[in-house]
């Protein structure tokens, strides 16, 4: 009886506290989370986008179109290459084979509509309302094509979710604010990942591999995940297999590996072009990062520029710190190939990666946050302080494309979301002045006074902030990765 009693207390302490007994349909939660989803991307959508009216260079608004008019007007071999129709300066191909052939379908599409659109150099900077909408559109049906129906998917079979998580998913501001208001496609790779993360959990490692290839070639910042689909494909391969078994197992998943990136590439290799699109996709002549982004290199600039650091070091430097902080979560992984374990990897790694790696924009705090929620269910607290301070994190780049309203969207969010976990118990005092903080900070960037000395003060008081916050969230995910670990 004594031990029964025992076993039920140590169960009920290590039992998720979220209540999974909430009296919600899962279906309407769906059906009313999507309605709302969908008035936030068309609000979003009025609002300005990256560079609009702001020439000559314009913004990723104007990147995406140019892709679509050089994809398009001229052969393959040349979308990577300088030339006098083909300007890498402006706004240059720099993104893998599947995001350009993607821009040549659109493209297609455009010049049919209106083939203004896509001119050869005459429709530099082009702006319409009829464009505008377009544009608007092609960047809202990938999110239902490719991201939402596996993250959905991914909700509704993890046994922990409770439906008030789903909103908290699926309006993730920072997303929306990228893809529908600063203008990019990131649902496409987040999509094509988080399928690929459905499959490998359920076995399915030839068609999970392919996927993760193919988000691969989309965008190669998804390389943040290589290393935990690699070490969790690794694992279970010897866990499930007899040795002469793993070793089938690897080989086809190799034979399907290569022969998805042969046939992405195939055009360039036969055009003799493939290094070029390399040198492109690999930009190691940029820097460290770009504009005030909450990476270590940035935040703490004032210290580090300092330090006489050559190029060549900081390449070197900025892989091993990546590596060092990445590798506590991979052991756990190979140790415990769990469904669980794969998605502290998939965040700890990603956050690694953004924090530490070479060449980090703002927008690549993504590939950290759409694993992390997949934890919801199981660390709603960490989880719902990583998404807020994402939020905040971006609110820079929204100043600079003149959207501040969106401070109104993460605003909301903070609310919804900490209404959500105080329901939960799952609230924490010093999360919540944390992101009070924060917000604070972005209001100065708004209504500040402004400083001769520091231009750029509050951007970097943003980035400083925000940097803490993930490091934290850092330390926090990998000791969660191990403490599984020990107890079994």
């Amino acid at each position: 009886m004594k031990e029964t009693e025992k076993v039920s207390k140590t169960v009920e302490k290590h039992k998720t506290t979220i209540d999974l007994s909430v009296p919600w349909n899962q279906s309407l939660t769906t059906i009313t989370t999507l309605a709302v989803l969908i008035c936030f991307q068309i609000a979003i959508s009025l609002n300005p986008h990256s560079g609009e009216s702001q020439p000559p260079m314009y913004g990723d608004y104007e990147a995406q179109r140019h892709w679509m008019e050089i994809t398009f007007n001229l052969p393959i071999e040349h979308w990577y290459v300088n030339g006098s129709h083909n300007d890498l300066l402006y706004w240059g191909l720099d993104y893998p084979p599947l995001t350009a052939y993607h821009h040549n379908l659109l493209g297609v599409i455009t010049y049919k509509i209106n083939k203004r659109w896509v001119e050869l150099r005459d429709s530099r900077g082009f702006e319409s309302v009829a464009h505008k909408i377009f544009m608007r559109v092609s960047a809202i049906v990938p999110f239902y094509i490719f991201y939402l129906p596996p993250l959905i998917y991914a909700l509704m079979s993890s046994k922990k979710t409770s439906p008030v998580l789903y909103p908290l998913s699926l309006l993730y501001p920072a997303l929306l604010v990228i893809d529908n208001g600063h203008f990019q496609y990131n649902s496409v790779s987040l999509g094509l990942f988080l399928f690929a993360y459905i499959f490998l959990i359920q076995n399915w490692t030839l068609l999970g591999s392919m996927f993760f290839v193919a988000a691969l070639n989309y965008k190669q910042m998804e390389l943040y995940h290589a290393l935990p689909v690699f070490v969790f494909i690794l694992s279970r391969s010897i866990n499930q297999s007899q040795p002469l078994g793993t070793i089938l197992k690897l080989a086809k998943i190799g034979v399907m590996v290569l022969s998805t990136f042969l046939i992405i590439w195939l055009p360039f290799i036969l055009t003799e072009t493939a290094k070029d699109v390399l040198i492109r996709v690999f930009p190691f002549n940029r820097g460290l990062y770009e504009d005030k982004v909450a990476s270590f290199w940035c935040a703490f600039s004032f210290v580090l520029k300092r330090l006489p650091i050559v190029q060549n070091v900081q390449i070197y430097l900025s892989t091993a710190l990546v590596l060092i902080c990445s590798l506590p979560s991979l052991v756990s992984l190979f140790l415990q190939p769990s469904e669980r374990n794969f998605r502290l990897s998939l965040t700890t790694t990603a956050l690694s990666f953004f924090l530490f790696s070479f060449h980090v924009h703002e927008k690549t705090i993504l590939l950290a946050t759409i694993p992390a929620l997949l934890l919801l269910p199981e660390y709603p607290s960490l989880v719902i302080l990583f998404l807020n301070i994402s939020n905040i994190s971006i609110f820079s780049l929204c100043i600079k494309d003149n959207f501040p309203f969106a401070l109104v969207f993460f605003f909301a969010y903070f609310v919804v979301s900490y209404s959500v976990s105080v329901y939960n118990r799952e609230a924490k005092p010093l999360h919540i002045l944390s992101i009070s903080i924060g917000f604070l900070i972005c209001i100065l960037e708004m209504y500040g006074p402004a400083n001769q000395r520091f231009p750029h003060i509050y951007q970097l008081a943003n980035a400083f902030f925000s940097c803490l916050n993930f490091l934290y969230l850092l330390v926090s995910f990998t000791i969660a990765a191990f403490e599984k670990v020990k107890k079994e």
